[in-house]
């Protein structure tokens, strides 16, 4: 399959309602997975139709797993899934075994929409996302419905995550090191305690109609290069 929309149009079994928007932003988020083997983990599988359109887009060798807290969603284990998950979303053991499957080239957020978990969910599994691997959640629409609000001791998804975004600069709070480290090749650099953070492991956060992306990469600390 060549896109997201020609393998959501193919011929299938199993149903999946999507946003015709979201088509291209899989595409630029995932396309250069299509045709590799990969460990893909979705959370909302729902009719299992976008784990099918999964299985069409990847290699056929690939790994794929589903959470969903509806137990007849357990019966697609097998045909459209390596393993169905039963449980909340953020359920620690519900993660903890699904972890177990990674590290995840992709993982999509498609649950509860409910900012808390999606916040949740995201601590949670990004550990078990692979170099290079995007962390995708979907329908963040809802934050604007009033059954959709529950957050996450006050935060709420956008907040949590333009806050973070502002945190990729994170290296340049010492402006000492601005001035003289980052100049110096880092096999010359002395070693210095880096402050644990999460964003020590983001490369990018993309926001998108309805989505927020998030890709993961180590961060090396900064090098100024003037030639």
């Amino acid at each position: 399959m060549k896109s997201y929309l020609e393998a959501f149009n193919s011929e299938r079994n199993f149903n999946s309602d999507k946003w015709e928007h979201y088509f291209h932003i899989y595409d630029y988020l995932f396309g250069r997975f299509y045709g590799s083997r990969v460990n893909y983990l979705e959370i909302g599988v729902q009719n299992g139709g976008s784990l099918e359109i999964a299985q069409k887009l990847f290699e056929t060798e690939s790994l794929i797993v589903g959470i969903d807290i509806d137990i007849n969603c357990k019966y697609l284990e097998g045909k459209v899934a390596d393993k169905i998950i039963i449980g909340s979303q953020i359920d620690s053991c519900v993660l903890t075994e699904a972890s177990k499957y990674g590290p995840f080239d992709i993982i999509i957020d498609d649950g509860s929409h409910i900012q808390k978990h999606m916040i949740i969910s995201f601590l949670e599994l990004f550990p078990f996302l692979a170099q290079d691997g995007i962390y995708v959640i979907e329908d963040t629409h809802t934050n604007y419905s009033p059954s959709h609000q529950e957050s996450f001791f006050g935060i709420g998804l956008y907040d949590y995550f333009k806050g973070l975004s502002e945190r990729l600069n994170l290296d340049f709070l010492n402006s000492q090191l601005r001035k003289d480290r980052f100049k110096v090749p880092r096999d010359l650099r002395p070693e210095i305690n880096k402050i644990p953070d999460i964003v020590n492991e983001i490369f990018s956060i993309e926001f998108f109609d309805s989505v927020i992306a998030i890709k993961k990469r180590t961060k090396l600390e900064p090098l100024r290069i003037r030639k």
